[in-house]
């Protein structure tokens, strides 16, 4: 493990919270009917384009870049990104969040294959490099892009729920709990 590259505070600071949200929550979130189906959706969602992409290939193709350009799409600072409902899903979705940053100069969540988590956010799933998007075609990546946007829909739908349920059952105020 590469460990902290320079200041991972901020993300551990998120990290921290999300682990706190599940245990606080975590067990009554996924009780409630309408939170479970749309985790499910999303987790589905996932799955399908983990499908779509593993067929094209893009796994090998981005997690080889990343290794060999730390300065490429998966950048050191790029997990600023996330914020602790969407870690919060990974934990929901049964993904483990890391405590270390395990490559060097890349995004925290970057490990030896690939992301480390399986909810990620907008950048990470509907970024595609300008020779990955030469190489597929057009045909192949409008069909990658409409399951990536499947996926992103779902997480809104899943995080917004979330949200929601937290700011009506959370012991303080939504503002000081749940950011927006």
């Amino acid at each position: 493990m590469s460990g902290p590259v320079s200041d991972d505070g901020p993300i551990l600071d998120l990290t921290r919270r999300a682990r706190a949200l599940q245990e606080e929550y975590g067990a009554r979130l996924m009780a409630d009917e309408g939170i479970r189906a749309l985790v499910g959706a999303y987790g589905a969602a996932i799955e399908q384009t983990a499908a779509a992409m593993q067929t094209e290939r893009i796994g090998a193709a981005c997690s080889a870049c990343a290794r060999q350009n730390p300065s490429g799409c998966c950048f050191a600072g790029l997990e600023s990104g996330f914020n602790e409902i969407m870690l919060l899903l990974n934990l929901l979705l049964g993904c483990p969040l890391p405590e270390v940053r395990a490559q060097g100069d890349t995004c925290f969540f970057v490990g030896e294959r690939g992301c480390r988590l399986r909810a990620r956010y907008y950048f990470c799933l509907h970024y595609f490099c300008p020779g990955l998007e030469a190489s597929l075609g057009d045909a192949r990546m409008g069909a990658l892009q409409q399951q990536v946007g499947r996926e992103l829909r779902a997480g809104w739908e899943a995080e917004v729920a979330i949200r929601r349920w937290l700011g009506s059952h959370s012991s303080t105020t939504t503002e000081e709990r749940v950011p927006s």
